[in-house]
């Protein structure tokens, strides 16, 4: 990796873990108020009607959007044509969700859906009108940027109007119209940084390179977009919004925290993972430290969750999302896996191996629907048995792509999980003792979480910076060798980073 990416993904990485921490303390008030003013079949509601929309968005500007990140030269005139295809299939997509929104009641068995699909289908145009200028901010790694006006704008739709809007009994509208708001301020935020052409372009020519990608990107992400709704369909149907909403609120316990953990790293990833392409033996060890990292973050903060489960719900949810426990605890197993194979697939995105990755998706389709159908006699428990099943298979698979892509042994695939599991099980151990002992002791709900997280935020610490792995203490030694730091850094936090590196983190 050159000096000047390097530095740019480094930075990128400061900005957007400044902004992951404002966006997850938010999230967590934003969701504990929420679940209070409103029911769960608010929540179902509205996520029955976000798989509808994201039915038709991996269609909406057929995968343009990741077409000008990857695309290693890039004209003006790809860029009008993006923004000509992106605006013409927003609105298009809008319409035509719009007139076809009540077969969603056929689909659900939920007349309440139609009205609500309807409304968020504007989302569709205001997302292909800002799709160009979010593309070209994340290609040239303007990630000081982007936290910026993301920060903003959750601040400005969901903590001010949503909340405000929940509490004048707006119902499952506050959450409406807070998503509609802030995809809005994001689109004019958006172009204001990146002002690119907007005249409209007709050329072929110009389309061809940019489709003959972002088609195939497109076929993928609605393959995905399959896998990992196929929970929220079935339960949805089978089961109903009420037992949906308990669900959903479970799944967002433990996948927002990681989601707000790793969305700054994938962000900087894929940029970066595509400007290295042609150099399979860099991108390899890129690739393999990039999974060290984050499993030693995911793993610890998943299995933490998991035995903290009890409280996290009660406190931020309410006693009466109390069948939402156990849900809660089978998603810490497979929602880390999720997130660390993320990354095999942004690999293939940016190498282009996209035919081998549409067929694993299909596999793992197969398969996860497989397991679906043999837990089903479970309920919502076996619903969730069944996501952490499908994620360890489909873990497997993308070895098996790493392997042929990346040129990469099993063992080293493997190895490098090997961090985050010891530090997550030494974790969990010692939350499991704290929390017995404090709640056999029958102390307040509030008093035991912060006692688990202090905790395991005490134990993560002395496991990653004093106590690391060998295997990331060479990889932390490398981030720290790409900082460029020095003892005469001008900056406090920089001097002390120095000398972190200095005394404890030593060639590996």
């Amino acid at each position: 990796m050159s000096k000047n990416l390097a530095s740019k993904a480094v930075s990128g990485l400061k900005w957007g873990s400044a902004s992951t921490v404002a966006n997850a303390v938010m999230q967590i008030g934003y969701t504990s108020a929420m679940a209070r003013l409103l029911e769960p079949e608010a929540f179902g509601l509205v996520a029955i009607s976000g798989v509808v929309l994201r039915f038709g968005s991996y269609f909406a500007n057929l995968g343009l959007n990741k077409a000008i990140v990857q695309k290693e030269d890039l004209s003006e005139e790809n860029i009008r044509a993006a923004f000509t295809s992106t605006l013409l299939l927003g609105l298009v997509f809008t319409l035509l969700t719009w007139l076809l929104a009540p077969f969603s009641v056929v689909l659900f068995d939920n007349p309440d859906v139609a009205p609500i699909v309807r409304v968020m289908s504007l989302a569709f145009f205001i997302n292909g009108i800002s799709a160009t200028s979010v593309s070209l901010m994340e290609r040239n790694m303007q990630f000081k940027v982007i936290s910026i006006l993301e920060t903003m704008s959750y601040v400005v739709s969901y903590l001010g109007l949503g909340v405000v809007l929940a509490y004048l009994d707006f119902g499952v509208w506050s959450l409406v119209y807070a998503s509609l708001a802030q995809a809005a301020l994001v689109a004019v935020g958006s172009y204001i940084v990146t002002r690119h052409n907007v005249l409209m372009l007709f050329k072929w020519e110009s389309y061809k390179p940019l489709f003959q990608y972002g088609s195939k990107m497109s076929v993928i992400s609605f393959l995905e977009f399959l896998a990992t709704n196929l929970d929220t369909i079935l339960i949805g149907r089978a089961l109903g919004s009420h037992r949906l909403g308990l669900y959903n609120r479970a799944f967002m316990l433990v996948n927002l925290p990681m989601y707000m953990l790793t969305r700054t790293l994938t962000k900087v990833i894929f940029p970066s993972f595509s400007k290295l392409q042609s150099d399979v033996e860099k991108l390899g060890k890129i690739y393999l430290s990039s999974i060290t990292l984050l499993g030693a973050m995911v793993i610890p903060v998943c299995m933490g969750i998991l035995v903290a489960a009890p409280e996290i719900v009660y406190i931020l949810l309410g006693s009466q999302w109390s069948a939402s426990v156990p849900v809660l605890q089978v998603l810490c197993l497979a929602i880390p896996l999720s997130f660390i194979t993320m990354f095999a697939g942004i690999v293939c995105d940016a190498k282009a191996v996209l035919n081998m990755k549409i067929a694993l998706t299909i596999a793992f389709i197969v398969i996860i629907c497989l397991f679906f159908y043999f837990l089903r006699g479970y309920g919502l428990v076996g619903f969730a048995f069944a996501i952490f099943l499908g994620e360890l298979v489909r873990m497997g698979l993308y070895q098996f792509v790493m392997n042929k892509v990346l040129e990469l042994s099993y063992r080293q695939q493997l190895s490098i999980y090997l961090p985050g599991v010891i530090n997550g099980l030494v974790i969990a151990g010692a939350l499991y003792l704290v929390s017995s002992v404090l709640r056999g002791a029958d102390l307040p709900a509030w008093l035991i979480l912060g006692a688990q997280m202090l905790t395991g935020a005490i134990l993560l610490l002395s496991l990653t910076l004093w106590f690391p792995h060998k295997l990331l203490k060479a990889e932390m030694q490398i981030v720290f060798d790409k900082m460029g730091l020095s003892e005469k850094t001008g900056k406090f936090y920089s001097r002390m980073i120095y000398k972190y590196k200095s005394y404890n983190v030593k060639e590996a």
